[in-house]
């Protein structure tokens, strides 16, 4: 019987938060585009945990997206009045 480094407790590590961009992007689309259908497919082909990871890389891909957008956003609306600021006080 072979030791395992993880201990009963843990939970396991998710596969989805894994996979390169270009994988994950096609699981993503495939999810939202057939949303409630392919969680119950998920649930039922692969089990309670592997729809609650999916789930989880989902929402984690999502606030990261929300994140970056709202910085990108801040940081362009932030130049553009500094820019014009700077027009209108020469």
């Amino acid at each position: 019987m072979q030791m395992s480094d993880r201990r009963p407790d843990q939970t396991p590590e998710n596969p989805f938060l894994r996979l390169g961009f270009v994988e994950f992007a096609a699981v993503s689309a495939i999810t939202i585009a057939f949303f409630p259908l392919s969680l119950m497919m998920c649930w039922v082909a692969f089990g309670a945990t592997t729809t609650r990871q999916l789930i989880n890389a989902l929402l984690k891909d999502f606030v990261q997206t929300l994140v970056i957008t709202v910085l990108v956003v801040v940081t362009v609306i932030s130049a553009l009045v500094y820019g014009v600021w700077q027009w209108i006080t020469v």
